[in-house]
């Protein structure tokens, strides 16, 4: 590259690394361990302390800057511990009112996590029911249910390079269940790996001071 080019390469190399920060990158995961070795400093929400045990509480459910609820006409509760369903653990439940005319959502909304996970389940409809995760950040991806409505659970999590607004769990059955929340607060995950934008500008970084050395080399050779 001629010297003269070299300036238009350290001006493409600055907007690609800008583009490159301001794309969203999530990964996602469906093996709890594989979450876990991804993420650091989480913290554990589950529904055990939220009503007593054989009780039930309607509404939504808030732990500190997360916030969960139903969306629409769901009838959100809190099933308390002791139940017949999931080994007996709390959980909460969304339920639709008009089973497969109105979805059955879950809503989680938060200050902003780089990394949440979650265990889900669904005792209302029979296993492998489709549903639909949906970010803050655009991104979606498809699921089914366990297949032992009740007793198996799930597990789905995202670890993201921009923070994670909200989450919402959508299915076109009775209800969805959220068993157990992992989040991780922003800033509290390593950093991402180089995408393609990131990849990019160092190749241009390289060809752009490349010329400058092999003139030098030749220079000392004279």
């Amino acid at each position: 590259m001629p010297p003269r080019l070299a300036p238009a390469a350290v001006g493409i190399l600055a907007l690609a690394s800008a583009a490159g920060e301001a794309s969203a990158t999530v990964t996602e995961y469906t093996d709890q361990s594989a979450y876990n070795a991804a993420i650091s400093n989480s913290t554990i929400f589950n529904f055990d302390a939220v009503t007593l045990p054989g009780t039930v509480l309607p509404g939504g459910v808030t732990f500190g800057d997360l916030s969960v609820t139903g969306s629409g006409d769901d009838f959100p509760i809190v099933v308390g511990s002791g139940s017949l369903v999931y080994a007996g653990s709390a959980f909460f439940t969304s339920l639709s009112l008009a089973p497969g005319v109105d979805a059955s959502d879950v809503l989680l909304t938060s200050a902003g996590s780089r990394a949440i996970g979650f265990m889900y389940g669904d005792f209302a409809d029979g296993g492998g029911t489709p549903f639909t995760v949906t970010l803050s950040t655009g991104d979606s991806f498809q699921l089914s249910t366990p297949p032992n409505p009740g007793f198996d659970t799930g597990f789905i999590g995202f670890v993201s390079n921009t923070p994670i607004t909200s989450v919402t769990f959508s299915d076109d059955g009775q209800g969805f269940d959220l068993l157990q929340v992992d989040n991780s607060p922003a800033g509290a995950v390593g950093a991402p790996e180089p995408g393609p934008f990131a990849l990019l500008a160092t190749g241009l970084l390289y060809l752009a001071v490349l010329p400058r050395r092999r003139r030098i080399r030749i220079e000392l050779r004279r």
